[in-house]
């Protein structure tokens, strides 16, 4: 845990010691909180981000304000994931910023589609994605790389400086990942499962062998055969611990944990706060493997 704080802070204290006077800044859009984050692992002190969706707004029905709009007309490229999260509103943005070069960052990674879990509580269409792949360690590796692609290509006179921060945020996402394989290690085979309102953990799970089961039902509360189904579930799978977001209601899942004798465990993979985020499910997991 030490070793992970003290690469947070030295990818924060580092671009402030290598200050660049009268160099100006790469301006950077990102639809979400967590890709600013990440874009600030690698850019340092090199970029301005400006992150189109507020803390704590929910991408399925949010709606840009005109300041929005303002604000993404000065980036210079806007950093999409491809997955179609933003499709909706992002003919707005980029109407008010032609000249804005739009770049992929999930190149290399292997898109997943939307779990429906094997008992029929989703009902997407087949080629529905999960767009999630910021809350998985691994994933973030191929996103902070192909971050720093972009910024190299763009800003070639500073590759040396992207080049130390990518590698200190590297080093900190390996020593992540290592204790969130230990996590898993020591937990019952029996219990490597874990039930979470809405599925936003299907690469996390997907690249360190658990199972994700949502409660929720097309985006909406489940009805009471439905939880009564997935209560079932997490019986046969010895389910010990229920994830709840900030952005659903906790009423089901508080039913669920209830129900199985389960610990819930407060996390936002929508916030800013990227590794911290995963250092509860890390936490949540270390805690099943004690009991």
């Amino acid at each position: 845990m030490r070793r992970i704080v003290r690469s947070l802070l030295l990818l924060v204290l580092i671009p402030v010691a290598i200050a660049f006077a009268g160099d100006e800044h790469i301006t950077v859009a990102v639809s979400l909180q967590p890709y600013s984050t990440i874009v600030k692992m690698v850019g340092g002190a090199r970029v301005n981000v400006v992150t189109l969706m507020p803390p704590g707004a929910d991408p399925h029905n949010f709606e840009p304000k005109p300041a929005t709009i303002k604000a993404f007309s000065l980036a210079q490229i806007y950093f999409t994931d491809s997955s179609g999260l933003d499709k909706v509103w992002m003919p707005r943005f980029l109407a008010a910023n032609k000249k804005v070069k739009v770049i992929d960052i999930s190149k290399n990674i292997k898109w997943l589609k939307l779990e429906h879990d094997g008992f029929d509580l989703h009902e997407h269409h087949a080629e529905d994605i999960d767009p999630h792949i910021w809350t998985s360690p691994a994933r973030i590796k191929f996103l902070a790389i192909n971050i720093f692609e972009a910024l190299k290509n763009i800003d070639p006179e500073h590759d040396y400086y992207y080049s130390a921060l990518l590698q200190r945020a590297l080093d900190m996402l390996s020593n992540l990942e290592r204790e969130l394989n230990e996590a898993v290690i020591y937990m019952p085979v029996k219990s490597r499962s874990f039930i979470v309102f809405h599925p936003s953990y299907g690469y996390l799970a997907n690249d360190y062998k658990l199972k994700q089961y949502a409660i929720e039902v097309n985006g909406k509360e489940p009805k009471p055969k439905d939880l009564s189904k997935l209560i079932q579930i997490g019986r046969k799978n010895n389910v010990k611990l229920v994830f709840v977001q900030p952005q659903f209601s906790k009423r089901a899942a508080t039913t669920v944990a209830k129900d199985l004798g389960a610990t819930i465990v407060e996390t936002d993979p929508l916030s800013a706060d990227v590794v911290g985020n995963i250092r509860k499910f890390i936490e949540a997991l270390k805690q099943v493997g004690k009991n």
